[in-house]
């Protein structure tokens, strides 16, 4: 499944977790701040790892698909 993550890091934050993700996943750099995954993780668990890699304050959503809904964002929220 390809989603599309996109964020922006609080000051001060730490960018490491994701980035560790990033290499885990082979994910695609497309912007500074946005990157490409095609990963077989479920939607909850992509969701999930979000979660974690980021940190409070931060700004992160992905886009991605599926047959029901088409084309849709999600919003991670900490």
């Amino acid at each position: 499944m390809k989603r599309v993550v996109t964020y922006d890091v609080k000051e001060g934050n730490d960018y490491s977790r994701f980035y560790e993700f990033v290499h885990e996943a082979s994910a695609e750099q497309i912007t500074e701040s946005t990157y490409l995954f095609d990963t077989q993780l479920s939607q909850e668990d992509f969701s999930r790892r979000l979660k974690y890699v980021f940190n409070k304050g931060d700004k992160v959503a992905y886009i991605t698909h599926n047959n029901k809904e088409g084309i849709f964002f999600v919003r991670i929220e900490k």
